[in-house]
């Protein structure tokens, strides 16, 4: 497929400067992939221009939510990472070539409301030669400091979950990563002080935050993936998990971290912490979450149906 043409259609490759997404490693993975996102373009007018262009490609790679379905006739490639319940993203799932779901239990969520040809589940992945534990540490991180990578919402994230651990684990400090602009306010003031908040950083700040903390969190409501939980598992860094999303998949083998209920966060914390010998995060990632493997199976889907 190395002369086959291909369109990658988003509306934007990243909405952090300097950072990488995995739109970024697909067009690195296949260099005749093109990238249609032209900087940014609104979902409202997505489609539109898209299909406005005079030629056509080979096959297109496509964000499967936010926009409607192409009325181009090429085989397409639908990647859902973000739940929805709506009958456009339906559409799209079902009028696509092939649907790839960024986890299992993203899939489990869709399965018996679609009705697609071809699905497949290709887990993300992280860059293990960029992602790994280093000796240097963020000046500003305090000792001791449990990291959340996310953003300030109640349902998709879980940030109350967080403010919560916050407020009733005062032996331990807290790194806030965040997506958005939340600032200090946001923290009970009696808090902030235990606190450190960084806002839409670049990659290598994210590794070198992950590295200055003892333990990650993922106190998601809703969550397809937890892309944050390989990078942070890709430092070495164990992670303590609600049982959603993608966790849901690693009862077994507990290498990576631990599942916790909302009521039993703060001990298996401490837990962890205290016994971080018995966890080894970058070996149970490096089986099957480099990007080396994400390529391989990538090549194979589009082998298989671009002729």
């Amino acid at each position: 497929m190395n002369n086959k043409i291909g369109w990658l259609v988003n509306d934007q490759l990243t909405a952090i400067p300097n950072t990488r997404t995995f739109w970024h490693d697909l067009l690195e993975w296949f260099p005749n992939l093109q990238d249609k996102c032209n900087g940014y373009t609104n979902y409202s007018m997505l489609a539109q221009n898209i299909e406005s262009i005079n030629e056509r490609p080979d096959y297109i790679i496509r964000n499967g939510s936010y926009f409607r379905s192409l009325n181009i006739d090429v085989p397409t490639f639908c990647l859902i990472q973000d739940t929805m319940d709506n009958p456009m993203q339906t559409d799209v799932i079902n009028s696509s070539t092939c649907v790839v779901f960024a986890s299992k239990q993203t899939y489990n969520l869709y399965k018996d409301r679609i009705n697609p040809q071809n699905v497949r589940v290709i887990e993300q992945s992280s860059d293990f030669s960029f992602f790994k534990p280093i000796p240097e540490r963020h000046p500003d991180v305090l000792p001791n400091s449990i990291i959340f990578i996310g953003d300030s919402s109640i349902e998709k994230k879980g940030f109350h979950r967080v403010l919560k651990l916050i407020e009733t684990m005062t032996d331990f400090n807290f790194c806030l990563v965040m997506k958005d602009n939340t600032g200090i306010n946001a923290i009970p003031a009696n808090c902030r002080d235990r606190v450190r908040i960084f806002n839409k950083v670049d990659t290598n700040t994210v590794k070198l935050l992950i590295n200055s903390s003892v333990c990650g969190i993922c106190t998601s409501g809703n969550e397809e993936g937890h892309f944050a939980g390989i990078e942070i598992g890709a430092c070495d860094i164990p992670m303590v998990a609600r049982p959603m999303g993608c966790y849901l998949d690693r009862k077994e083998d507990k290498t990576w971290g631990l599942i916790a209920e909302d009521e039993d966060f703060p001990e298996t914390i401490r837990y962890v912490v205290n016994n971080r010998e018995l966890f080894s995060p970058r070996k149970y990632y490096s089986k099957e979450y480099t990007l080396e493997r994400c390529r391989e199976k990538w090549t194979d889907l589009i082998n298989e149906f671009v002729k």
